[in-house]
Protein backbone atom coordinates (compact mmCIF):
# COMPACT_ATOMS: atom_id res chain seq x y z
CA UNK A 1 0.00 0.00 0.00
CA UNK A 2 1.41 3.30 -1.01
CA UNK A 3 1.51 6.45 1.05
CA UNK A 4 -1.59 7.86 -0.60
CA UNK A 5 -3.66 4.91 0.49
CA UNK A 6 -2.43 5.20 4.06
CA UNK A 7 -3.29 8.90 4.10
CA UNK A 8 -6.81 8.17 2.90
CA UNK A 9 -7.29 5.59 5.64
CA UNK A 10 -6.06 7.98 8.34
CA UNK A 11 -8.40 10.69 7.13
CA UNK A 12 -11.34 8.29 7.39
CA UNK A 13 -10.31 7.23 10.92
CA UNK A 14 -10.11 10.84 11.99
CA UNK A 15 -13.53 11.46 10.55
CA UNK A 16 -15.07 8.80 12.82
CA UNK A 17 -16.58 10.59 15.94
CA UNK A 18 -19.40 9.43 18.23
CA UNK A 19 -20.06 13.01 19.29
CA UNK A 20 -21.11 15.50 16.67
CA UNK A 21 -18.94 18.59 16.38
CA UNK A 22 -20.20 22.10 16.11
CA UNK A 23 -19.66 23.61 12.75
CA UNK A 24 -16.76 26.00 12.61
CA UNK A 25 -19.08 28.74 11.34
CA UNK A 26 -21.24 28.44 14.52
CA UNK A 27 -18.30 28.77 16.92
CA UNK A 28 -18.61 32.44 17.77
CA UNK A 29 -17.10 33.55 21.11
CA UNK A 30 -19.08 36.37 22.76
CA UNK A 31 -18.95 38.12 26.15
CA UNK A 32 -22.56 37.22 26.90
CA UNK A 33 -21.85 33.57 26.23
CA UNK A 34 -18.91 33.63 28.61
CA UNK A 35 -20.99 35.25 31.34
CA UNK A 36 -23.70 32.65 30.84
CA UNK A 37 -21.13 29.86 31.17
CA UNK A 38 -19.77 31.35 34.40
CA UNK A 39 -23.28 31.69 35.81
CA UNK A 40 -24.02 28.07 34.96
CA UNK A 41 -20.81 26.94 36.64
CA UNK A 42 -21.63 29.03 39.72
CA UNK A 43 -25.11 27.49 39.98
CA UNK A 44 -23.61 24.00 39.73
CA UNK A 45 -21.09 24.74 42.49
CA UNK A 46 -23.79 26.21 44.74
CA UNK A 47 -26.03 23.18 44.19
CA UNK A 48 -23.14 20.85 44.95
CA UNK A 49 -22.27 22.68 48.19
CA UNK A 50 -25.89 22.74 49.35
CA UNK A 51 -26.27 19.05 48.61
CA UNK A 52 -23.03 18.30 50.46
CA UNK A 53 -24.20 20.29 53.50
CA UNK A 54 -27.54 18.45 53.38
CA UNK A 55 -25.64 15.15 53.32
CA UNK A 56 -23.65 16.13 56.43
CA UNK A 57 -26.79 17.29 58.28
CA UNK A 58 -28.58 14.41 60.02
CA UNK A 59 -32.18 13.54 59.43
CA UNK A 60 -34.34 13.80 62.55
CA UNK A 61 -37.07 11.21 62.80
CA UNK A 62 -39.99 11.78 65.16
CA UNK A 63 -42.01 9.04 66.82
CA UNK A 64 -44.89 9.20 69.30
CA UNK A 65 -45.24 6.65 72.09
CA UNK A 66 -47.15 6.26 75.33
CA UNK A 67 -45.06 7.48 78.27
CA UNK A 68 -44.70 4.69 80.82
CA UNK A 69 -42.27 6.51 83.11
CA UNK A 70 -44.84 8.51 85.08
CA UNK A 71 -44.17 8.79 88.80
CA UNK A 72 -40.42 9.07 88.44
CA UNK A 73 -38.45 12.04 89.72
CA UNK A 74 -37.75 15.06 87.56
CA UNK A 75 -35.30 17.95 87.86
CA UNK A 76 -36.60 21.42 87.04
CA UNK A 77 -33.77 23.85 86.27
CA UNK A 78 -34.48 27.52 86.95
CA UNK A 79 -32.62 30.82 86.63
CA UNK A 80 -34.80 33.76 87.67
CA UNK A 81 -33.91 37.32 88.66
CA UNK A 82 -36.00 39.48 91.00
CA UNK A 83 -34.36 42.92 90.62
CA UNK A 84 -36.44 44.73 93.27
CA UNK A 85 -36.85 42.38 96.20
CA UNK A 86 -34.28 41.10 98.71
CA UNK A 87 -33.23 37.47 98.88
CA UNK A 88 -34.22 37.16 102.54
CA UNK A 89 -37.83 37.91 101.67
CA UNK A 90 -38.27 35.14 99.10
CA UNK A 91 -39.03 31.47 99.65
CA UNK A 92 -39.48 28.54 97.23
CA UNK A 93 -42.14 25.89 97.87
CA UNK A 94 -43.31 22.92 95.80
CA UNK A 95 -46.25 20.52 96.02
CA UNK A 96 -47.75 17.90 93.72
CA UNK A 97 -50.85 15.79 93.20
CA UNK A 98 -49.49 12.95 95.36
CA UNK A 99 -49.50 15.20 98.43
CA UNK A 100 -45.73 15.64 98.53
CA UNK A 101 -44.92 19.11 99.92
CA UNK A 102 -41.52 20.80 99.99
CA UNK A 103 -41.42 24.02 102.00
CA UNK A 104 -38.71 26.66 101.75
CA UNK A 105 -36.50 24.55 99.48
CA UNK A 106 -32.75 25.02 99.82
CA UNK A 107 -31.29 21.82 98.34
CA UNK A 108 -30.07 22.43 94.80
CA UNK A 109 -30.96 26.13 94.85
CA UNK A 110 -28.91 29.22 95.60
CA UNK A 111 -29.82 32.85 96.11
CA UNK A 112 -27.43 35.57 95.04
CA UNK A 113 -27.77 39.22 95.93
CA UNK A 114 -27.95 41.70 93.03
CA UNK A 115 -27.32 45.42 93.08
CA UNK A 116 -29.55 48.01 91.39
CA UNK A 117 -27.72 47.45 88.09
CA UNK A 118 -28.34 43.69 88.16
CA UNK A 119 -24.73 42.89 89.02
CA UNK A 120 -23.83 40.29 91.64
CA UNK A 121 -23.09 41.77 95.06
CA UNK A 122 -19.65 40.47 96.12
CA UNK A 123 -20.72 38.33 99.04
CA UNK A 124 -21.46 34.70 99.71
CA UNK A 125 -24.76 33.26 98.56
CA UNK A 126 -27.69 33.47 100.93
CA UNK A 127 -29.64 30.37 101.97
CA UNK A 128 -32.92 30.65 103.88
CA UNK A 129 -31.59 28.27 106.51
CA UNK A 130 -28.65 30.63 107.09
CA UNK A 131 -30.49 33.92 107.41
CA UNK A 132 -29.57 34.36 111.06
CA UNK A 133 -27.09 32.44 113.14
CA UNK A 134 -28.37 31.73 116.63
CA UNK A 135 -26.67 33.71 119.34
CA UNK A 136 -27.83 31.93 122.43
CA UNK A 137 -30.91 30.09 123.61
CA UNK A 138 -32.83 29.89 126.86
CA UNK A 139 -32.36 26.13 126.68
CA UNK A 140 -28.70 26.68 127.52
CA UNK A 141 -29.63 28.41 130.77
CA UNK A 142 -30.09 26.19 133.85
CA UNK A 143 -33.68 25.57 135.02
CA UNK A 144 -35.05 27.70 132.17
CA UNK A 145 -38.73 27.48 131.23
CA UNK A 146 -39.55 30.04 128.60
CA UNK A 147 -43.05 31.27 127.96
CA UNK A 148 -45.09 29.97 125.03
CA UNK A 149 -47.15 33.19 125.05
CA UNK A 150 -50.47 31.47 125.60
CA UNK A 151 -50.11 28.83 122.89
CA UNK A 152 -49.48 26.05 125.43
CA UNK A 153 -48.84 25.56 129.15
CA UNK A 154 -45.48 23.88 128.51
CA UNK A 155 -42.03 25.40 128.19
CA UNK A 156 -40.77 27.09 125.05
CA UNK A 157 -37.05 27.65 125.46
CA UNK A 158 -36.22 28.38 121.83
CA UNK A 159 -37.74 30.43 119.04
CA UNK A 160 -38.55 27.20 117.20
CA UNK A 161 -40.45 25.93 120.28
CA UNK A 162 -42.64 29.03 120.21
CA UNK A 163 -43.26 28.72 116.47
CA UNK A 164 -44.14 25.02 116.81
CA UNK A 165 -46.53 25.79 119.66
CA UNK A 166 -48.29 28.42 117.56
CA UNK A 167 -48.56 26.07 114.61
CA UNK A 168 -49.98 23.29 116.77
CA UNK A 169 -52.55 25.68 118.15
CA UNK A 170 -53.36 26.96 114.66
CA UNK A 171 -52.29 30.50 115.49
CA UNK A 172 -50.32 32.82 113.25
CA UNK A 173 -47.20 34.35 114.74
CA UNK A 174 -47.42 37.87 113.36
CA UNK A 175 -44.09 39.19 114.61
CA UNK A 176 -40.95 37.63 116.05
CA UNK A 177 -39.80 40.91 117.54
CA UNK A 178 -42.07 40.45 120.56
CA UNK A 179 -40.80 36.92 121.25
CA UNK A 180 -37.91 36.99 123.73
CA UNK A 181 -36.47 33.69 122.55
CA UNK A 182 -36.39 34.83 118.90
CA UNK A 183 -34.77 38.15 119.79
CA UNK A 184 -32.04 36.44 121.83
CA UNK A 185 -31.37 33.97 119.01
CA UNK A 186 -31.26 36.72 116.44
CA UNK A 187 -34.19 35.30 114.48
CA UNK A 188 -36.49 38.26 114.79
CA UNK A 189 -37.17 40.03 111.53
CA UNK A 190 -37.49 43.76 111.36
CA UNK A 191 -38.19 44.64 107.75
CA UNK A 192 -37.56 48.35 108.30
CA UNK A 193 -33.99 47.72 109.46
CA UNK A 194 -33.10 44.73 107.26
CA UNK A 195 -34.69 45.77 103.97
CA UNK A 196 -32.17 47.03 101.42
CA UNK A 197 -33.83 49.30 98.82
CA UNK A 198 -32.67 48.79 95.25
CA UNK A 199 -31.23 45.35 95.91
CA UNK A 200 -32.49 42.29 94.07
CA UNK A 201 -32.07 38.55 94.11
CA UNK A 202 -31.03 35.85 91.67
CA UNK A 203 -32.39 32.34 92.19
CA UNK A 204 -30.80 29.54 90.22
CA UNK A 205 -30.35 25.80 90.48
CA UNK A 206 -32.79 22.91 90.30
CA UNK A 207 -35.84 21.54 92.11
CA UNK A 208 -36.40 17.80 92.40
CA UNK A 209 -40.09 16.98 91.87
CA UNK A 210 -42.17 13.91 91.09
CA UNK A 211 -43.25 13.35 87.52
CA UNK A 212 -46.88 14.12 88.25
CA UNK A 213 -49.08 17.19 88.16
CA UNK A 214 -47.96 19.87 90.60
CA UNK A 215 -46.58 23.35 91.02
CA UNK A 216 -43.76 25.28 92.60
CA UNK A 217 -43.81 28.94 93.48
CA UNK A 218 -41.51 31.72 94.59
CA UNK A 219 -43.21 34.11 96.98
CA UNK A 220 -42.42 36.47 99.84
CA UNK A 221 -43.13 35.44 103.41
CA UNK A 222 -42.80 32.34 105.54
CA UNK A 223 -44.45 29.00 104.73
CA UNK A 224 -45.30 26.38 107.32
CA UNK A 225 -47.60 23.40 107.75
CA UNK A 226 -50.36 23.39 110.35
CA UNK A 227 -52.95 20.63 110.90
CA UNK A 228 -52.07 19.11 107.52
CA UNK A 229 -52.57 22.39 105.70
CA UNK A 230 -50.01 24.65 104.05
CA UNK A 231 -50.00 28.10 105.65
CA UNK A 232 -48.26 31.24 104.44
CA UNK A 233 -47.43 34.07 106.79
CA UNK A 234 -46.84 37.51 105.28
CA UNK A 235 -47.81 39.54 108.30
CA UNK A 236 -44.24 40.70 108.89
CA UNK A 237 -43.97 42.35 105.48
CA UNK A 238 -45.09 45.75 104.38
CA UNK A 239 -47.07 45.56 101.14
CA UNK A 240 -45.46 48.71 99.74
CA UNK A 241 -42.07 47.02 99.64
CA UNK A 242 -43.08 44.05 97.52
CA UNK A 243 -42.25 44.41 93.85
CA UNK A 244 -42.35 41.05 92.10
CA UNK A 245 -40.86 42.18 88.80
CA UNK A 246 -38.87 39.26 87.45
CA UNK A 247 -36.90 37.95 84.50
CA UNK A 248 -36.85 34.24 83.67
CA UNK A 249 -33.48 33.64 82.08
CA UNK A 250 -34.12 29.93 81.72
CA UNK A 251 -36.61 27.33 82.87
CA UNK A 252 -36.34 23.74 81.68
CA UNK A 253 -37.61 20.31 82.70
CA UNK A 254 -34.86 17.70 82.58
CA UNK A 255 -31.54 17.70 80.73
CA UNK A 256 -30.98 19.81 77.64
CA UNK A 257 -30.70 18.31 74.16
CA UNK A 258 -29.67 19.83 70.78
CA UNK A 259 -32.34 22.06 69.30
CA UNK A 260 -34.38 22.34 72.49
CA UNK A 261 -36.59 25.43 72.81
CA UNK A 262 -38.01 26.62 76.14
CA UNK A 263 -40.84 29.18 75.71
CA UNK A 264 -40.24 30.85 79.09
CA UNK A 265 -36.57 31.61 78.45
CA UNK A 266 -36.12 35.38 78.37
CA UNK A 267 -39.61 36.25 79.67
CA UNK A 268 -39.61 39.53 81.60
CA UNK A 269 -42.42 40.97 83.75
CA UNK A 270 -42.43 44.45 85.27
CA UNK A 271 -44.75 45.05 88.21
CA UNK A 272 -45.62 48.28 89.97
CA UNK A 273 -44.24 49.00 93.41
CA UNK A 274 -46.93 48.73 96.07
CA UNK A 275 -50.35 47.06 96.35
CA UNK A 276 -51.28 47.87 92.74
CA UNK A 277 -48.46 45.61 91.51
CA UNK A 278 -49.12 42.68 93.81
CA UNK A 279 -50.64 39.48 92.52
CA UNK A 280 -50.09 35.98 91.22
CA UNK A 281 -47.97 35.58 88.12
CA UNK A 282 -49.19 32.20 86.93
CA UNK A 283 -47.50 30.16 84.22
CA UNK A 284 -49.54 27.10 83.21
CA UNK A 285 -47.07 24.66 81.68
CA UNK A 286 -47.90 21.53 79.70
CA UNK A 287 -44.86 19.25 79.84
CA UNK A 288 -44.28 16.72 77.06
CA UNK A 289 -41.72 13.98 77.88
CA UNK A 290 -39.03 13.81 75.19
CA UNK A 291 -36.12 11.52 74.46
CA UNK A 292 -33.28 12.32 72.09
CA UNK A 293 -30.70 10.02 70.50
CA UNK A 294 -27.91 11.53 68.37
CA UNK A 295 -26.49 9.90 65.25
CA UNK A 296 -22.98 9.45 66.72
CA UNK A 297 -24.00 8.81 70.32
CA UNK A 298 -25.76 5.74 71.61
CA UNK A 299 -26.70 7.55 74.86
CA UNK A 300 -30.36 8.56 75.06
CA UNK A 301 -31.08 11.97 76.62
CA UNK A 302 -34.28 11.99 78.65
CA UNK A 303 -35.72 15.47 78.67
CA UNK A 304 -38.97 17.38 78.20
CA UNK A 305 -40.55 20.05 76.04
CA UNK A 306 -43.35 22.30 77.16
CA UNK A 307 -45.90 24.87 76.10
CA UNK A 308 -47.04 27.67 78.39
CA UNK A 309 -50.00 29.95 79.03
CA UNK A 310 -49.51 33.07 81.16
CA UNK A 311 -52.02 34.70 83.48
CA UNK A 312 -51.88 37.47 86.09
CA UNK A 313 -54.34 37.92 88.94
CA UNK A 314 -54.06 41.09 90.98
CA UNK A 315 -54.38 40.97 94.75
CA UNK A 316 -55.01 44.43 96.20
CA UNK A 317 -55.20 44.24 100.01
CA UNK A 318 -57.16 47.52 100.07
CA UNK A 319 -59.91 45.93 98.00
CA UNK A 320 -59.94 42.75 100.03
CA UNK A 321 -57.60 40.72 97.83
CA UNK A 322 -56.49 37.51 99.50
CA UNK A 323 -54.36 35.90 96.81
CA UNK A 324 -50.82 34.92 97.64
CA UNK A 325 -48.49 37.14 95.58
CA UNK A 326 -45.66 35.37 93.84
CA UNK A 327 -44.49 33.59 90.70
CA UNK A 328 -46.30 30.27 90.22
CA UNK A 329 -45.25 27.53 87.79
CA UNK A 330 -48.21 25.14 87.50
CA UNK A 331 -47.21 22.12 85.43
CA UNK A 332 -49.00 19.05 84.12
CA UNK A 333 -47.43 16.00 82.49
CA UNK A 334 -48.54 14.73 79.08
CA UNK A 335 -49.06 10.95 78.69
CA UNK A 336 -47.37 11.06 75.27
CA UNK A 337 -43.63 10.50 74.82
CA UNK A 338 -41.92 12.26 71.92
CA UNK A 339 -38.92 10.33 70.56
CA UNK A 340 -36.29 12.10 68.43
CA UNK A 341 -33.75 9.95 66.56
CA UNK A 342 -31.01 11.37 64.36
CA UNK A 343 -29.88 9.33 61.35
CA UNK A 344 -27.11 9.87 58.80
CA UNK A 345 -28.20 10.20 55.18
CA UNK A 346 -27.12 7.51 52.71
CA UNK A 347 -23.87 8.15 50.82
CA UNK A 348 -25.40 6.45 47.77
CA UNK A 349 -28.17 9.05 47.83
CA UNK A 350 -25.53 11.80 47.86
CA UNK A 351 -23.74 10.28 44.84
CA UNK A 352 -27.00 10.04 42.89
CA UNK A 353 -27.80 13.67 43.64
CA UNK A 354 -24.28 14.71 42.67
CA UNK A 355 -24.48 13.10 39.21
CA UNK A 356 -27.97 14.50 38.79
CA UNK A 357 -26.54 17.99 39.32
CA UNK A 358 -23.63 17.37 36.93
CA UNK A 359 -25.90 15.86 34.32
CA UNK A 360 -28.43 18.68 34.67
Amino acid sequence: MDSNGISRIMRRVRALDAFPKTMEDARIKTASGGILSLLSLTVIVILFISEFIAFLSPERHVELRVDVSRGESLKVYIDIDFPRINCELLGIDALDATGNIQLEITNGLTKTRLDKFGKVVPTRKVFPAERKKPIRSLSNEPSACGSCYGATDGCCNTCSDVQDAYRTRGWVLTSLESIEQCVKEGKHMNITSTYRPGEGCKIDGFIQVSKVQGNFHISPGHTFESHGRQMHDMSAFRESQLDLSHTIHSLSFGDAYPGQLNPLDGVEKVAGNGPEGLGMYEYFVKVVPTSFKGRFNSHVIKSNQYSVTEFFRASDPVKGGNLLPGVFIIYDMSPILLVFTERQKSFFHFIVQFFAIIGG
